[in-house]
């Protein structure tokens, strides 16, 4: 059995938010990720899916460490994570990198490309001289499909796509055993979205790292991940391989998203389409009791309304959380 390189466990993030009463109304919790739990192979593509406001940002940020969580561990070369000053994650960091949403805020403007790509050199590369950090910063942008010239260039005269491979150059050149792709496509045209995600594969082929894939998208998460898990109101639902989940999901929710994607079919007009869900995505700050699932699930019973449904093994490598997991 593979050892898992990454491990996840109980994993749990909370925000204070301010209250919205006439006086304040002191502070609110809001749970953004609860008790997540999973393991992350080498060479692996976990991707993690669900609607806006699930909690899966969150979790890719608290995993790197970003934002600090409210409980749980992250495991990485036997170390806990959590429990890490600012100044002890800094050496860690070089094997633990991200890619944001959006390429062109995440990029300092004042910084023409080769810079930007070469700056992590000067954190976990100290040894380089400068010709040694400009080079390998070149090589890095000619990887990821940019001419050298371009080096000289800033960000603000790339197209989207172009500030994205920036991204991933400036992610991949020290080296990284996983990177947390957070929305790497969803703010780029489709063509771009279908470029960018065979240059990470081409890249986790050559250099085997491991993926974490946030997207709302199923379509480019099934392209890209191994394995899935889906998340509602920063719980896990369920976690299963790719071909499994999308040809026998168990858990309603996961249903409803497959359901949502759409069918290239000429024949079905556009208004046929099944509706996927039904009511809207109750807040984070007030989130129903027992299953949180519940308000929008067709399979709701009163055992649903008082007891949250444990993760559950459904197989070698499948989990749902459900008390009526379709069997």
């Amino acid at each position: 059995m593979t050892t898992a390189i990454l491990e996840v466990d109980g994993l749990s993030v909370s925000y204070s938010i301010p209250g919205d009463g006439l006086l304040g109304g002191g502070m609110r919790s809001l749970q953004a990720v609860n008790d997540v739990s999973f393991s992350l192979q080498a060479g692996e593509t976990l991707g993690v899916v669900g609607e806006t406001g699930c909690g899966k940002s969150s979790l890719g940020k608290a995993i790197l460490q970003l934002v600090k969580p409210s409980a749980g561990r992250v495991i990485w070369n036997n170390r806990d994570l959590c429990g890490l000053t600012r100044k002890s994650l800094r050496p860690l960091r070089k094997d633990l990198q991200i890619i944001f949403q959006d390429p062109l805020s995440s990029l300092n403007p004042r910084l023409c490309v080769g810079e930007i790509v070469a700056e992590p050199l000067l954190i976990h590369a100290p040894e380089l001289s400068a010709r040694e950090r400009e080079q390998r910063a070149i090589a890095m942008l000619e990887r990821v499909g940019l001419r050298p010239e371009m080096a000289l260039r800033y960000p603000n005269e790339f197209s989207g796509g172009q500030c994205q491979r920036v991204s991933i150059a400036r992610a991949m050149i020290v080296e990284p055993k996983v990177v947390v792709c957070d929305e790497p496509v969803s703010a780029l045209d489709v063509s771009v979205q279908a470029q960018i995600c065979n240059l990470l594969r081409e890249l986790q082929r050559e250099t085997g790292i491991a993926l974490l894939f946030i997207s709302h998208d199923l379509s480019v998460v099934r392209y890209m991940a191994q394995r899935i898990l889906v998340m509602y109101l920063g719980r896990i639902m369920e976690l299963a391989p790719r071909d499994e989940l999308f040809t026998k999901p168990l858990h309603p929710y996961s249903q409803a998203l497959i359901r949502s994607v759409p069918v290239p079919d000429p024949a079905m007009p556009l208004n046929d389409y099944p509706d996927a869900l039904s009511g809207d995505l109750p807040s984070p700050l007030d989130p129903p009791s027992g299953c949180v699932f519940r308000t929008r699930c067709p399979k709701s019973t009163p055992i649903c309304v008082s007891q949250a449904p444990p993760l559950e093994r459904r197989g070698d490598r499948h989990l749902v959380a459900c008390h009526h997991p379709e069997e």
